[in-house]
């Protein structure tokens, strides 16, 4: 770890009220404490992990609080890209799309790559008030899918990728890749950050399923969804579960299922996600 680090983690334990001895005894010495506290020593991670725990204090955390209370670049962007395209700002999407760093990196490029898509197909929705992912541009398209086929191993930010843009892909590499991914699946159920990317990831890919028409998916999608977000911190996933699975009942003829739908709908309206929820009523045929 950095050596400022030390002087970051003293500022926070005199904070707290913390003495050395109860923040160090027994994972370094004093000596060496002393000195990393001054930026003369750096810290191995697992250490570091150690004495976040005697402070009663996450990692995530930490790094946020050692950027001067700021998100670092990646959470930066997830932050700014979420609000803009669930909001439908076509303007901050652009400005976006024009502030990321063209480093000549894989992730930039995809990155450009995302946005560029979602520009399009909200453009296309602004003129024609039809929604249709396949208006997004066949060569960014092939710039996300070529980098989510090399993933091995998926973490959380492929997983939050193919969930942004799993309605650009065909309907072959929608299918195969979650299969890939959904493997990590169970590694976060306990984890609140990785719930909640899974959670979107799925209503993503519950709306792709239901404009596509294949029911049988969509049960086991909602199923999925509801087993996932049991905690109100997920309230809103909840309630888009609930919307799914009326409309899956509407489909089926069940009259009950569709006020079901309605009724979630006019609760996301009433919590200022109206552009959610106007996205959502597109799926009711």
């Amino acid at each position: 770890m950095k050596m400022e680090y030390g002087a970051i983690l003293r500022e926070i334990r005199i904070r707290k009220g913390l003495s050395q001895k109860e923040v160090y005894t027994g994972i370094i010495s004093k000596s060496y404490a002393i000195e990393f506290e001054k930026g003369k020593h750096v810290m191995r991670v697992d250490l570091l992990i150690q004495i976040l725990e005697r402070i009663s204090m996450e990692i995530d955390e930490f790094m946020y609080v050692s950027r001067g209370h700021q998100l670092s670049n990646h959470a930066r962007y997830i932050y700014d890209y979420s609000r803009f395209a669930n909001t439908h700002n076509i303007p901050a999407l652009y400005e976006l799309l024009e502030n990321l760093p063209y480093d000549d990196t894989l992730m930039s490029a995809v990155s450009a790559a995302e946005i560029r898509c979602r520009i399009a197909v909200l453009k296309k929705m602004e003129k024609t008030g039809i929604y249709s992912p396949k208006d997004a541009p066949a060569e960014d398209k092939k710039i996300i899918l070529d980098y989510l086929n090399t993933i091995e191993s998926w973490t959380l930010q492929e997983v939050q990728l193919y969930g942004n843009t799993v309605e650009f892909l065909d309907d072959t590499n929608q299918v195969f890749l979650f299969k890939r991914l959904s493997k990590s699946l169970e590694l976060y159920m306990e984890y609140d950050v990785g719930r909640e990317i899974f959670c979107g990831m799925l209503v993503n890919l519950i709306s792709v399923c239901f404009r596509q028409q294949a029911y049988t998916y969509v049960d086991v999608l909602i199923t999925q969804l509801q087993l996932i977000c049991t905690s109100y911190k997920e309230l809103f996933y909840q309630i888009t579960a609930q919307f799914f699975e009326g409309l899956l009942k509407g489909v089926e003829g069940d009259e009950n299922g569709m006020k079901q739908a309605k009724r979630a709908l006019d609760i996301l309206k009433e919590t200022n996600h109206t552009d959610l929820a106007e996205e959502l009523a597109s799926l009711i045929l």
